[in-house]
């Protein structure tokens, strides 16, 4: 099931956000929280029931290696055989040519392997199978995160679930803050990816400015994509009392790449970091280990995000900008920057990981250098009608022609100019969907712009897509 579907909006949402308050009318709290895990297991399998049993199947698995190895003095061997298990079938499945990747099969597997790795530390408390169940399974962060450490989520399902009174306010916030997701999904991304899915499947009509306006249009579609998923999956979490990580903040305003990775999936970041960068021994094993620790770690992580090459040239790319970044701020001190300098240095970082996101997007080292040819060959002309074309929304097109532009030939690349600029000014200017929501306050002015937005998100359902990030 799709956070953008009738479904999800008009039925599940309200039923699970009635029910969590309602538990004593459904049998209590061990009844409710039951009931959530079948609830997110429904969700789950109504996009493909083969990845639900899958995940049950995982579930059954790690929980008995979890029990094993809280009882046995041999604790490191079942932690070993636990992160095996779990990272062979992610290999199994991601890497072998499979025709079923399950759903939300990284972050999941991530989950537990944060689970397994906090219960031989010894930082988590017993856990039971149907509070773990609801850790692993909780249908906000299934399928795309933010990927939530046990300890986050322990204290969260015994203050929820014993939570008395509704919170009304903090209902009204989280249902803003789904509302702004979903319309950073369906109104912006959905809409750059249909350029973006005609320009990649059409690069030879395309000259430079398009393969400027294709490449940006990439970078945006993905951000709003992902980060609008985030913010609808923490709305809905704190609409039933739960508290969910902040995966994005401003990431496109970094002045460098380290800044970047601070603001971009943080939650992935924060999961490499405890689990793989400071095992490897961090930054306390001299330079030369600490640069191998960080570019192993964007290898990993261009891996994680898919099997071809090209996700592992983008790995790679992130990772030496990061040691350079590193390398230079260690030579240079804490210096203060000037404005300009601050802005040319935000300009820059973002060129780049616009160029690194070609790589992400192509689906092969062959038509990534092609993108990659076509911004710096020079060949300028007329954008391309039929990919300027693409970013007409018919709501907007209408209002177009009833004031009588439609008859301008110029008039087919309006749209696509507004859609690019309100776009950089959302990602530049505008302060984070998550706080903004919190200073919402239910007044006329909030509720009707959140009204509009919702029925205006809603009518666009029927071109409904998935999110970038199932994939991966």
């Amino acid at each position: 099931m799709l956070f953008n579907s009738y479904l999800f909006v008009l039925c599940f949402l309200p039923l699970c956000v009635w029910g969590f308050h309602n538990k004593k009318k459904l049998g209590g709290e061990a009844s409710t929280k039951i009931l959530l895990i079948v609830g997110s297991l429904l969700f789950l399998g109504l996009s493909d029931v083969w990845s639900a049993l899958v995940l049950l199947l995982s579930m059954g698995v790690n929980y008995v290696i979890y029990r094993a190895m809280v009882e046995s003095s041999q604790k490191k061997k079942w932690l070993v055989l636990g992160l095996a298990v779990n990272i062979l079938a992610l290999l199994g499945f991601k890497y072998t040519g499979s025709s079923f990747v399950p759903l939300g099969i990284s972050f999941f597997t991530f989950t537990q392997i944060a689970f397994l790795m906090e219960a031989y530390r010894g930082t988590i408390k017993r856990t039971s199978p149907v509070d773990y169940g609801v850790y692993v399974t909780f249908f906000p962060k299934i399928m795309q995160g933010p990927i939530m450490l046990p300890g986050e989520m322990q204290a969260q399902i015994t203050g929820a679930f014993q939570k008395k009174a509704f919170d009304w306010e903090a209902a009204y916030r989280g249902f803003a803050l789904f509302v702004m997701g979903l319309s950073k999904k369906v109104l912006l991304a959905d809409t750059l990816g249909s350029a973006v899915n005609h320009g990649y499947t059409n690069l030879a009509a395309l000259h430079t400015g398009d393969a400027w306006i294709l490449m940006l249009s990439y970078t945006l579609q993905l951000y709003f994509d992902f980060s609008g998923y985030c913010d609808m999956a923490m709305g809905v979490a704190k609409m039933m009392g739960f508290s969910l990580p902040l995966n994005f903040n401003s990431p496109y305003k970094a002045e460098n790449i380290i800044e970047f990775w601070k603001g971009w999936h943080i939650t992935l970041t924060r999961f490499f970091t405890k689990y793989l960068y400071i095992p490897l021994g961090g930054n306390r094993k001299g330079k030369g280990r600490t640069y191998f620790n960080v570019l192993f770690v964007f290898l990993i992580s261009g891996i994680w995000h898919g099997a071809g090459i090209t996700f592992i040239v983008w790995g790679l790319l992130h990772g030496i900008l990061n040691v350079i970044t590193r390398w230079w701020q260690e030579k240079r001190g804490k210096k203060e920057k000037s404005k300009v300098m601050r802005l040319f240095c935000v300009a820059a970082t973002f060129l780049y990981v616009n160029l690194a996101w070609v790589f992400f997007r192509s689906s092969s080292l062959a038509q990534a250098c092609e993108v990659l040819k076509k911004l710096v060959s020079f060949d300028f002309e007329r954008i391309n009608r039929n990919f300027a074309l693409c970013f007409q929304q018919d709501e907007f097109w209408y209002v177009i022609k009833v004031i009588g532009l439609d008859k301008y030939e110029w008039s087919v690349y309006l749209l696509m100019v507004a859609m690019l600029m309100v776009s950089l000014l959302i990602v530049f200017l505008a302060k984070t969907a998550a706080r903004v929501s919190e200073r919402m306050k239910p007044s006329f002015v909030n509720n009707v712009v959140l009204a509009v937005l919702l029925v205006w998100c809603m009518l666009t359902f029927s071109e409904v897509s998935t999110f970038l990030y199932v994939n991966f």
